[in-house]
């Protein structure tokens, strides 16, 4: 009879939000696959993170001493004159979440390290949100001190993305055309919850 395989658990028992697990027997993983609006944290070897990202932003936080880390993906509403309050908002809402997760893991913010990916120009109703999603998340995380150690942001391709929480290690591919547009309808549609969701209080993304 084999041995029993150890299971990870994940951390502290918080859930995966808006994410879907299946696994990949190309990889040999369990894939967590997540859209707009989504938070993984873990800390099992077997684990990728993976997401698609049109203007959206996705970023991917680890510990590479405590072997854990996770990835977002949000996307900024476009608030219009009140760019700083609502934009703002959203955007730590995502980003706290994650180094929240990480933070309750290991307690040591100062061994967190970033990697930051998306922000294209794939939506023509809404040509800045890649790069104000972009100057966010960098700008925040120079607030909070954690390093970006590389980035894959701009241009005009939508992306996907994978990402391995206990090394920190990435892969990213260039998306054609034709999802493109989906990846497009997907974003403006989040986009017009955002801006009909209050956010007075406690914000859910998702």
């Amino acid at each position: 009879m084999p041995p029993l395989t150890k299971r990870h658990p994940r951390p502290h028992g918080e859930p995966d939000i808006a994410a879907n697990r299946y696994h990949d027997t190309a990889l040999d993983a369990e894939v967590v696959s997540i859209v707009v609006g989504g938070c993984v944290v873990s800390d099992d070897p077997r684990v990728v993170i993976t997401t698609t990202l049109g203007s959206c932003v996705a970023a991917c936080l680890f510990d590479p001493v405590a072997g854990i880390g996770g990835m977002n993906h949000f996307l900024l509403p476009d608030s219009g004159d009140d760019r700083l309050s609502a934009s703002a908002r959203y955007g730590s809402a995502a980003m706290e979440q994650l180094i929240n997760r990480l933070l309750a893991a290991t307690g040591r913010r100062d061994r967190l390290r970033a990697k930051v990916f998306g922000g294209a120009r794939v939506n023509s109703l809404h040509s800045s949100i890649g790069e104000r999603n972009v100057e966010f998340v960098m700008n925040y995380l120079a607030h909070e001190g954690i390093p970006t150690m590389s980035w894959d942001v701009g241009g005009a391709a939508a992306r996907a993305v994978r990402f391995y929480p206990t090394t920190g290690r990435s892969q990213r591919r260039l998306i054609g055309e034709e999802p493109l547009h989906h990846i497009a309808r997907t974003e403006a549609r989040f986009m017009e919850r955002l801006r009909t969701t209050s956010i007075d209080g406690d914000i859910e993304l998702f």
